[in-house]
């Protein structure tokens, strides 16, 4: 059976709802389509947490623009849950200390010219001509269970309060429950302080300077090391500790580190610090040491700078993570992504549960662990996959069932989903790819709807056998979607990201063409049905097939993807520095805006707009400082003198990773008229 946990508008209680898992999934006909409102619906359940022995439950609910942490004690059976409002402050995250004792991070937003916090309603009202000027803020506190008592953390000390992020964790200390680790900045320096959670008073443990963006700490949850950041928040540097024989602490810069843009990415980075490692000055990472193809998990010495051995390798895919117990803090297992979520568990028991949890999703979802109590015995789970939007369950080991508790948007409850297949193909290389299509529910067998070809950003990310909000929106509209994993993806070791160097409309385009290709020699697509969506990289791919095969997609649509790949380097070199490593690697994967120049400008979209005989819509955030807005006016600058059919909606209140609500309707709904006009479903 599943339950679910909804909180009642009216009389504002909770209340548990029962159906058969079953009954949602047979009969797909039976259950309708989410519409594009039902996607954008707000998160409703989110960030459950079990206390430490397993017994209560919290999570958070949001229930007509107020967010309330709710608390269940799950050992007995028919007990009401409780919750707490916070008023005009948003909810975050919750975790727990003790089984009387949750921290919460809560996020709330300042009126900069009174120095006031705003309301909900306030915001809501907020608009250009407002004269409002919104601050976002941060404060983590502590609730007790019982009394609802509420402790600011660093209390209402005048230097700490001019923060405006005050709601991280370093470490939550396991072995001293009344204290946490928390990073904050006094003087502009990002120092590490210790914390009581029950009075929030603080002491100061370790200084940092003005571009410390994280701490970390030792196995015994001491000041390990730092990471400093440059002004764009693309390359960081990793300063360790080294202790001075006069017992003072010096920080060292040892590593400098390159940060890709893992924007909904779950791709390992060539160097990812994890988790305390098993003795003082060592750290579990996940990398990709000189001379290696694929990440694994290794063990790193950070007082030397060495990595040492190997602790999980892959010899198909880079190593995404590990799972770790935060008590003991021992590697309980790898997870990492082949298509789906690929979990190995040391502790065979362990894992004969988890293959029978995945057996109860179908094999489909991807069944991850988020907490479990500190006997192992009971889990907090969620499952998410193509067809499971997000659900969150209890498993008990002892019976091996599970219980769902929530669902994260209430409106996808018992929608009909399109279904992913796996596409393995072979590039006209010889090279061997794989993607994923989405086929709508009701779509027959032969069948062949229009289809959109959705290449991924990055580049150096990829797509997974997974939940993806934008393909489903598509999906339910009629349409089926292809994402390939083209070269230069990320996951699939540095040898195939390489092949991806310096091939921005070349080789990586050609991928895109031949995947779609072999959707039409397999009876899947039709030629002449088809369009190219993607942001940002993907967005570029749109485009360059816009000029450079520009009979092959009947309509273009990019989302805020470069146009000018001379100028946009130029751009970068200003932004990151000639010399930085941010935009060295730059160059050795897109090319030189000087030596390489007519290279660049023979798959530079702006440049060839004449050749352009499709339709082409372009959306853009105005405040976008990762791909710049001036690259889509490039675009329109082209497309104009060249007299051909565009449309640019720019959307003013976004940037790169953020989209206000107001422009998240604009951007679907432009998106979905313009297929509606260009490629319509029957």
């Amino acid at each position: 059976m599943r339950y679910w946990i909804c909180l009642a508008a009216m009389a504002v209680a909770m209340v548990f709802s029962v159906e058969a898992r079953a009954d949602t999934e047979t009969g797909a006909a039976a259950h309708p389509v989410p519409t594009l409102d039902d996607f954008l619906s707000e998160t409703e359940f989110w960030n459950p947490e079990l206390s430490p022995s397993g017994r209560f439950l919290a999570g958070i609910r949001s229930e007509d623009g107020e967010d309330f942490i709710v608390t269940l004690d799950l050992n007995t059976e028919g007990d009401a849950p409780t919750f707490q409002g916070l008023g005009d402050l948003y909810v975050k995250w919750i975790d727990w200390v003790s089984d009387d004792r949750m921290l919460v991070s809560l996020l709330g937003y300042m009126d900069l010219r009174n120095g006031k916090q705003m309301t909900r309603e306030q915001l809501r009202d907020y608009d250009d001509d407002s004269r409002a000027v919104p601050m976002p803020f941060s404060r983590l506190v502590s609730i007790d269970r019982q009394s609802h008592q509420v402790a600011a953390m660093f209390g209402d000390d005048r230097r700490m309060t001019r923060n405006f992020s005050l709601g991280r964790v370093t470490d939550f200390l396991p072995d001293d429950p009344d204290h946490i680790l928390m990073p904050a900045r006094l003087y502009g320096d990002l120092d590490l302080f210790k914390v009581n959670v029950v009075d929030g008073s603080f002491e100061r443990i370790a200084a940092g300077t003005d571009s410390t963006y994280a701490w970390f700490t030792d196995r015994n949850g001491e000041p390990a090391f730092r990471l400093d950041v440059n002004s764009r928040g693309t390359v960081i540097y990793l300063y360790a500790r080294e202790d001075k024989e006069n017992g003072t602490i010096k920080w060292r810069k040892t590593r400098t580190i390159r940060l890709k843009d893992r924007e909904q990415s779950k791709a390992a980075s060539d160097f990812q610090v994890l988790y305390p490692g098993p003795s003082e000055s060592t750290y579990y990472i996940s990398a990709r040491p000189d001379g290696a193809d694929r990440a694994g998990i290794y063990l790193y010495d950070f007082e030397k700078d060495e990595i040492l051995e190997p602790v999980y390798t892959n010899d198909d895919v880079d190593i995404e993570d590990g799972l770790f117990n935060p008590d003991t803090r021992e590697l309980r297992g790898v997870f990492y992504y082949k298509d789906r979520l690929v979990i190995e568990m040391k502790d065979p028991s362990i894992q004969a549960h988890l293959n029978g949890l995945n057996t109860y999703f179908g094999n489909e979802a991807n069944v991850i662990p988020m907490d479990s109590s500190r006997d192992g015995k009971r889990w907090l789970v969620e499952a998410v996959g193509p067809r499971e939007p997000g659900s969150y369950h209890i498993y008990d080991l002892d019976t091996a069932s599970a219980v769902e508790i929530g669902v994260s948007q209430g409106r996808l409850l018992g929608k009909t989903f399109g279904e992913t297949q796996i596409i393995n193909y072979v590039a006209r290389d010889g090279l061997a790819l794989t993607g994923y299509l989405t086929r709508p529910a009701d779509a027959a067998p032969d069948s062949r709807p229009p289809l959109i070809v959705m290449p991924h950003g990055g580049p150096e990310m990829r797509d997974y056998f997974d939940y993806d909000r934008d393909v489903q929106i598509l999906v339910a509209q009629g349409y089926q979607v292809f994402q390939p994993n083209f070269r230069g993806s990320s996951g699939y070791g540095k040898i195939f990201a390489d092949r991806g160097r310096r091939e921005w409309g070349r080789a990586m385009q050609t991928d895109l063409d031949d995947g779609f290709d072999y959707l039409v020699g397999a009876g899947l697509a039709d030629a002449g049905r088809a369009c190219i969506f993607g942001f940002p990289y993907g967005g570029y791919a749109a485009l360059a097939a816009a000029t450079l095969t520009p009979d092959k997609y009947q309509c273009i649509i990019d989302g805020a993807g470069p146009s000018d790949l001379v100028a946009m380097m130029r751009w970068e070199r200003k932004e990151e520095g000639y010399d930085s490593e941010s935009y060295k690697y730059l160059v050795e994967h897109v090319g030189d805006p000087q030596r390489d120049k007519n290279a660049l400008e023979a798959v530079s979209p702006a440049k060839l707009a004449d050749r352009v005989t499709r339709p082409i819509l372009i959306l853009h955030g105005e405040d976008d400082g990762i791909v710049p807005y001036d690259q889509s006016a490039r675009m329109e600058k082209a497309l104009k003198k060249a007299g051909k059919d565009f449309k640019l909606v720019k959307l003013k209140d976004s940037g790169h990773r953020y989209m206000s609500d107001e422009d998240e309707q604009t951007y679907y709904t432009e998106i979905l008229a313009f297929l509606r006009e260009h490629l319509p479903v029957n």
